[in-house]
């Protein structure tokens, strides 16, 4: 009787052993470490740039006739401030994943711990029960000579099970007091990070503080105000009014060509053979500048960037806007002014790239956008504005990637800023609706 209830408790345990999870803790913590070390590099250079608009802010405070640079650079530093706050708490959110991730790996090692000490105890009542005389008795009781050999293969089983379930158990405690200290090392990260945040927020605080005296510094000089706003006007009316030309400039060309070759379709099919000539002699010379772009070509350029609403990639390494697009009421005077575009913060002399398939229409210098590049991507239309230099040359075809030139230097118009501008045919879109998040 003792032998034939010995092997299904036997087999069983054998059986229950050991636990199968699908993807490992380690490749989780792993995915979420990269996470976190992608966010981090991105800290790093929000870091590096709040620290140069730090210095630049410091000397604009030496002269007091520089403090509406230091309120546009103070502007910059706070969107820059606001955007590593957002990286950190993201960082924060990252963290926590992974503390929840490494609490559950307990609670999961924890109960396949006790899982095991539970049939390790099974084995060791069952040995202190049978012992070896137990199972000496088991072999010369057998019936016949292969019951014997049965009952002999199961009990060395039964030995190596009890065996190796203790050092499994000794494996698996070893095991969670490694997922113990990497818990306490992500509590430790996740505490670091909530203190940089409180501490950004609160240097936050003072720069807005010292915008605000700023702003009531320069609010004295309502002088300059006439000035400004017209200045800004007068920018944004050269601006439309180089769009409108262009694109009114486009279309007469296009149509002029597309009725010359109709018109020379028409005379190939006149029977008289001097008229003919003639007439085809008359419209074979293309009244068009070169490097046209074909109606077909242009309808591809225009259902692409149509399909590409919130999935093109950024013209530079920035995602951080200074100014945004639309109206837009100056903190200074208290007035409303259109923007066109955004202005996005770059390194100085940053790469910017073409964000879709197109061919330049117009490369000039506009007042208020510095050096200016503009793309025809169809109906649709992007500007590249405050270059302080310029890769491409006029009608010239772009891919997406494609270098257009570099951002602005600290002596540009716009400082170290890229103007970006999206519009469709005679209206202005907002760039950041189309731009990926």
């Amino acid at each position: 009787m003792i032998g034939k209830k010995l092997i299904p408790i036997i087999t069983l345990l054998l059986f229950t052993s050991g636990i199968v999870v699908g993807q490992t803790y380690e490749q989780k913590r792993k995915e979420i470490l990269n996470r976190q070390a992608n966010t981090r590099a991105e800290i790093n250079v929000l870091d590096a740039r709040i620290k140069s608009y730090q210095k630049r802010v410091a000397d604009a405070e030496a002269e007091y006739n520089k403090s509406y640079k230091q309120f546009e650079n103070l502007n910059s530093l706070i969107a820059l401030q606001d955007d590593k706050i957002t990286q950190l708490e993201k960082e924060q959110e990252q963290i926590e994943a992974e503390i929840e991730l490494t609490e559950n790996e307990i609670e999961e090692r924890q109960e396949e711990l006790r899982v095991l000490i539970e049939n390790y105890k099974k084995i060791l009542l069952f040995a202190y029960k049978n012992g070896k005389t137990n199972n000496l008795e088991l072999l010369l009781t057998a019936e016949s000579f292969n019951q014997a050999l049965v009952r002999s293969y199961y009990l060395k089983k039964f030995e190596e099970q009890k065996a190796k379930q203790a050092q499994q158990i000794r494996q698996r405690r070893s095991e969670l007091d490694q997922v113990k200290i990497d818990l306490r090392q992500s509590l430790n990260r996740n505490e670091i990070v909530i203190s940089e945040i409180v501490s950004e927020k609160d240097v936050l605080g003072d720069q807005r503080s010292k915008q605000m005296q700023t702003v009531e510094n320069i609010k004295s000089q309502r002088s300059d105000l006439l000035a400004e706003l017209q200045k800004n006007r007068r920018e944004k009316e050269n601006l439309e009014n180089t769009f409108t030309t262009l694109i009114n400039e486009e279309a007469r060309i296009r149509e002029a060509e597309n009725e010359r070759l109709a018109k020379l379709a028409e005379a190939r099919r006149i029977a008289d053979v001097d008229r003919r000539n003639s007439e085809v002699a008359k419209y074979s010379t293309p009244i068009t500048r070169e490097n046209l772009v074909s109606d077909a070509a242009l309808l591809d350029y225009d259902k692409a960037f149509s399909a590409s609403k919130g999935r093109l990639q950024w013209p530079v390494n920035s995602r951080t806007v200074s100014k945004k697009f639309g109206r837009t009421r100056n903190p200074v005077y208290g007035t409303y002014t259109e923007h066109l575009g955004i202005n996005i913060v770059t390194e100085p002399a940053s790469t910017v790239k073409a964000v879709a398939d197109g061919y330049i229409i117009s490369i000039a210098p506009i007042n208020g956008y510095g050096d200016v590049v503009i793309v025809n991507h169809g109906s649709y239309f992007t500007t590249y504005g405050n270059l302080s230099r310029i890769d491409v040359g006029r009608y010239q075809q772009v891919r997406a990637g494609d270098t257009i030139g570099l951002s602005g230097l600290a002596d540009s118009p716009l400082g170290e800023n890229l103007f970006f501008m999206v519009r469709q045919k005679q209206e202005n879109l907002n760039p950041q609706d189309w731009l990926v998040k």
